[in-house]
């Protein structure tokens, strides 16, 4: 693959600079042309306000600028008399302007709006594409959120924001993460289900890290909300042909802010923040203790007590962020340069960090013909994590007992907080950058072609240190433990892009246009691994595995994968309003096993505006656009999953040999997403009211799993498979409405609801397949369903001792429990339906009130906490007052322990106020104070409060890190609440 890449490079750049001398389109010939301009404003109609970051373009051209924070924009080196200008921005209607050339005091007015079919998107698509033209749903994200509400992340500014787009919590520690799915789970597991990622067209790590113990983190999160012009989402195969292999489960294409015409434009930002574990006292259980000397009952409330006992558990975190931008440039060149820096303090001493980004775009059009973007982006990030799931501070604070108060432990299980900040020390360091160029070309007039190249690179470690313990910690741990020890995990994850595309374009007749597209994708993705260990440090201060005495041990490794994509795509156009599209894709890729054969991925799509059709004459309806889309693409099978191994072991002899590891399969190919999907974009009231709705239908064949190998093989283990097949249903509603609008009072409404159906058809092996304590895939049921026996009746003796358990049989009858019931279907992990509401209300133009409710009903969770507190330690409430509960609930925490029942799986449906928000425009005469054009200052909260049934701490969060196997919230600190005050100015 390396060889095949550098053929490939070294024409393409010679491809570039034959393309910068063109005849036509040189340096020197764009200076020959004429210098002639047009300029003006654009302005909101009837209230007559600047609309910054308007794009504004030449018709037929590849001439444009944005505008600056005055609305001005300047187009120069335009040709002949008369043109048509394009005024287009997220939230307006377009706008068609023919002009003068030489005009310079144009005002263009715009209306607000919340349909766009003419909005262009980059994703999906081979080229800028109008909405329009389009056979399926791409969603554009408006993210103006991140300048006001306490948007400290990418997933953050994702959550409740788009349809079909499933935002799960991790911890709510500072630094930690969520999972990303699109349309339900499409996989069975063996292969990751999240969406690819991009940035200006750039493939990106979006890798999910932790382990048991550790938070999860994300790379996604590497990225800085404040540097995000947009987001595009399309959700599945329908729309994601053209991206071929790894794409099924959707694509999110992240476009990040670009200069524009002008002098240097500045904007700073200063956020402060602070956020806290609301109601840490009553969320958290109580502990008992009953003495069975005394039959004494003893309950403890760890908070309370350590806050009385001046060492408070938790504290009030402190959030910081501060960013500095300039933008400007002249018709040539455009710049874009961005610095910022965030800084958390959670709230524990063991949880802490700092993030510093930095982003340089350029943009160049050095001729008419010729459109050059480049962009770098620097990361580097500093955390410290605190542990959770089986250590640190909340399982220590859940599973303690009063019993132990006036011990060393004061009641905690193992160690008092105090020990664990100083025992444990998980430290994420971080070292990124990105960057990427692309050329766009104008060969003819009918003929665009565009070649992008990127890299992405991320150097990570990862450091679980203990110190060498004195005395005062090391009582509450093994003396091995005590010695000190530390394990380093270094990755380096290089992702690389190669695409090109070309596009002819040609006017058939008035009517019929026809755009022939073509091209071709080089991904590859590059993983080195290097781990070391050491223990048993000989003093305190030693930090370093080298100066570990008893024992060190290291081991690296490299796993790469390579994807080679064609495709190639025709559609045609029927008088602007109705368009067809048909293509097909081919793809071979590094982990297919040896007999398998290059895949096809093909896709067909229609776009109808009826509305526009002449005998179309419905009063309120103003746009009504019909699309329907069928396409496929894929998910390769894990790096090694196709290929024989061996592995290396020491020989008697003292010599190495190899012993069958992985049987491998030369047949192997990859999951197969198939999808239907059609809807409407309806738009009513004079566009103030519109409608998106959409239906999909996807079914995964082929899907991969693993099962056992004959011992006859000579291997031991598993081997991979085609074989599965799920399907995914269900419906996407988008539904925004301009209520108000008025030079005093705007005000808008949004509505997002989808639903999903999730099936697992065919597993092609007998009987179904453990993925956890309860969790399994089974035929008939959604993809890692969970399964436990379920305890119909029950009875107390008088000694609170649960008796008589009588048990579901699995055929809709009863069975003693003492026979080993059968586990029974106790829910699925994934939501029935979500969505959320959204309100904006502006008043006078200055003050400006935003509000965000996001929910998501009929998923359930493995309540961990429950059955550690009630089953095994059993110091809950239920154990020492059996009489107080249910007795079939009783029954399953006395017996839990030796059994799964229902009694730990329960629904984790919730409604969540996610954030509000206050932003006041300063007045001029306030900022001219501080030199600047513009200002504001903003207030916003965020999780302020959750309606829900769940028993548990929260509804929402669950350790990602063990969602492959169960979806659980075993000791994860909930979404903390939060609060944040901004200040931005612009100069």
């Amino acid at each position: 693959m390396r060889d095949l890449r550098s053929r490939l490079l070294t024409p393409l750049f010679l491809w570039l600079i034959v393309a910068l001398i063109w005849p036509g389109g040189s340096f020197e010939n764009s200076k020959l042309q004429a210098q002639a301009v047009v300029s003006g404003t654009v302005v909101m109609r009837y209230t007559l306000d600047p609309l910054v970051g308007a794009r504004v373009t030449v018709a037929g051209t590849n001439l444009g600028t944005v505008t600056d924070e005055a609305g001005q924009f300047s187009i120069q080196g335009i040709s002949g008399t008369e043109v048509t200008l394009q005024v287009a921005m997220l939230g307006f209607m377009m706008e068609t302007v023919q002009v003068r050339v030489g005009t310079t005091d144009l005002q263009v007015l715009m209306e607000q709006s919340v349909i766009q079919l003419d909005a262009l998107v980059v994703t999906g698509t081979a080229g800028d594409t109008r909405k329009r033209v389009l056979g399926n749903a791409v969603t554009q994200i408006d993210v103006s959120a991140a300048e006001t509400a306490p948007v400290q992340s990418f997933t953050e500014l994702l959550n409740g924001r788009s349809t079909g787009v499933v935002v799960q919590k991790g911890s709510g520690v500072a630094g930690g993460t969520s999972e990303i799915r699109i349309r339900g789970r499409s996989s069975l597991r063996t292969v990751s289900d999240a969406p690819l990622i991009y940035v200006d067209g750039i493939r990106v790590n979006n890798r999910l890290v932790g382990g048991h113990t550790d938070p999860t983190t994300s790379r996604l999160d590497d990225i800085d909300p404040a540097s995000i012009a947009s987001i595009e989402i399309i959700k599945g195969p329908a729309a994601a042909t053209l991206y071929g292999t790894e794409a099924s489960n959707g694509v999110i294409q992240i476009i990040t802010k670009k200069g524009a015409d002008g002098p240097a434009r500045w904007n700073f930002t200063m956020r402060q923040g602070m956020s806290y574990f609301n109601n840490a006292a009553e969320r958290l259980d109580i502990n008992y203790w009953e003495d069975p000397v005394t039959g004494e009952v003893l309950s403890a409330n760890m908070v309370e007590l350590e806050e009385a006992r001046g060492t408070p558990i938790f504290s009030t975190g402190h959030d910081q962020f501060y960013t500095v931008s300039v933008a400007g440039g002249s018709e040539q060149l455009q710049y874009f340069m961005s610095g910022s820096g965030t800084f958390n303090k959670g709230i524990t001493p063991d949880n802490h960090g700092k993030r510093y980004n930095a982003q340089l775009n350029l943009s160049a059009q050095p001729n008419p013909t010729i459109n050059i973007n480049a962009n770098a982006a620097f990361v580097m990030s500093r955390y410290r994590l605190p542990e959770q799931g089986n250590t640190g501070v909340l399982p220590e604070l859940q599973r303690g007992s009063p019993r132990d108060l006036d011990t060393p432990t004061r009641g905690f299980y193992a160690e008092p907080p105090d020990a664990v900040w100083e025992a444990y020390h998980l430290n994420q360091d971080v070292n990124r950058m990105t960057g990427g160029i692309s050329v766009k070309h104008e060969l003819f007039e009918w003929l665009n072609h565009q070649l992008t190249l990127g890299l992405d690179f991320t150097d990570q470690e990862i450091a679980d240190y203990t110190p060498r313990l004195g005395e005062q910690y090391a009582q509450f741990f093994t003396a091995r433990f005590a010695s000190g020890s530390k394990e380093v995990e270094r990755e380096e994850v290089l992702y690389t892009t190669i695409e090109y595309n070309a596009t002819v374009s040609k006017d058939i007749t008035d009517a019929l246009t026809s755009n022939t597209s073509g091209g071709f994708q080089i991904y590859q993705k590059s993983i080195e691994f290097l781990e070391t260990e050491g223990e048993g440090f000989p003093a305190t201060g030693v930090k370093t595995i080298a100066g570990a005495g008893t024992f060190q041990r290291g081991r690296d490794d490299f796993v790469e994968n390579n994807t080679v994509g064609f495709f190639v795509q025709q559609q045609v156009g029927w008088k602007d309003r109705l368009f067809l599209t048909g293509a097909i894709r081919a793809d071979d890729n590094s982990a297919f096993g040896s007999d398998f054969d290059v895949v096809y991925y093909p896709k067909v799509s229609g776009s109808w505006v009826i509305s526009e059709e002449p005998f179309f004459n419905f009063g309120l309806i103003n746009s009504l656009r019909l699309r329907a889309a069928y396409g496929e693409s894929g998910q390769q099978p894990d790096a090694f999953a196709a290929l024989r191994t061996f592995e290396a072991r020491p020989h008697p002899e003292g010599t190495a040999a190899v012993t069958p590891e992985a049987v491998g399969n030369p047949d192997l190919g990859p999951e197969r997403g198939k999808e239907i999907e059609m809807g409407f974009d309806l738009s009513m009231f004079r566009d103030r009211f519109t409608v998106d709705f959409t239906y999909y239908n996807q079914k995964t064949t082929d899907a991969i799993l693993s099962r056992n190998v004959a011992p006859s093989s000579g291997f031991s283990g598993e081997q991979f498979v085609n074989v599965g097949q799920i399907s995914n249903s269900g419906v996407e509603v988008g539904m925004n409405a301009l209520a108000i609008d008025s030079r005093n009072l705007d005000w808008e409404l949004g509505f997002t609801f989808n639903t999903n159906k999730n099936n697992i058809d065919s597993l092609g092996i007998e009987g179904w397949l453990d993925i956890g304590w309860t969790t399994r895939h089974q035929e008939g049921y959604p993809v890692g369903s969970f399964f436990a026996a379920e305890i119909l009746s029950a009875e107390l003796d008088p000694d609170g001792t649960a008796i008589n358990l009588m048990c579901d049989d699995g055929n809709g009858g009863s069975m003693s429990c003492d026979d080993s019931p059968p586990w029974v279907f106790q829910g699925h992990p994934s939501p029935d339906f979500e969505g959320s509401f959204n309100t904006t209300v502006t008043l006078l133009d200055r003050l400006r009130i935003r509000g965000l409710v996001d929910f998501m009903v009929g998923q359930s969770k493995y309540v961990t906490d429950r059955w550690n507190r009630c089953a095994w330690i059993q110091n809950c409430e239920i154990n020492v007052y059996p009489e107080r509960f249910d007795p079939r609930d009783v029954a399953a925490a006395q017996n839990g322990g030796a059994n799964e029942f229902g009694y730990t799986i329960k629904e984790a449906s919730f409604a969540r106020l996610r954030e509000v928000s206050v932003e006041y425009s300063l007045p001029d005469s306030w900022v001219s104070v501080l030199k600047a054009r513009s200002g504001s200052i903003s207030v916003g909260g965020r999780n302020l409060g959750v309606w829900t049934k769940y028993p548990d701490l929260d509804p929402e969060t669950m350790h990602i890190a063990s969602a492959v196997e169960e979806p659980e919230d075993q000791s994860v600190l909930p979404p903390l609440r939060q609060f944040s005050f901004t200040v931005r100015l612009s100069y």
